[in-house]
């Protein structure tokens, strides 16, 4: 039996400095507006290219103020697709959104582009793609209709 994902692989080469991370911010019990937090909203704010980085306790927590940031409320629409976790629509009708499911495509599992363009209507204020299994979005296109229709 091959499992779906194996993290373990993944984590062992970076264990080390996780645990003395993590060990670090317990002994000097810096778990809110901390230096370490500071520090690591500084690099992966410069790691992914952008001004600044907010750190957040949850993935949920991050959709909803992205949404929020982009102005999303009351009525809006965003869409999502139809195979993901429960964050995605939750922190779309947290924000007073509607949730609108688009298909997959069968190979990545991701939002079908060409799904898209029938699910905007006048109300679409934001299209929200998931990454997912490891399979990325496919990006390109989808920033390709998002843009095209205004989003």
């Amino acid at each position: 039996m091959v499992p779906l994902i194996d993290l373990k692989i993944q984590h062992r080469s970076i264990a080390s400095e996780i645990e003395a991370a993590i060990k670090n911010v317990c002994d000097n019990t810096a778990f809110i507006l901390s230096d370490e937090m500071k520090s690591f909203e500084n690099e992966f704010a410069s790691y992914c290219g952008a001004k600044h980085g907010i750190g957040v306790a949850n993935g949920t927590e991050a959709l909803f103020l992205a949404l929020v940031a982009l102005g999303v409320g009351e009525g809006d629409e965003v869409i999502v697709p139809a195979n993901t976790f429960i964050a995605t629509a939750e922190a779309v009708s947290h924000a007073g959104a509607i949730p609108v499911f688009v298909d997959v495509d069968p190979q990545t599992y991701c939002m079908d582009p060409s799904k898209i363009g029938g699910a905007i209507t006048a109300r679409t204020k934001v299209v929200m793609p998931v990454h997912l299994y490891g399979h990325p979005a496919d990006m390109d296109a989808i920033t390709s209709v998002a843009r095209n229709s205004g989003l």
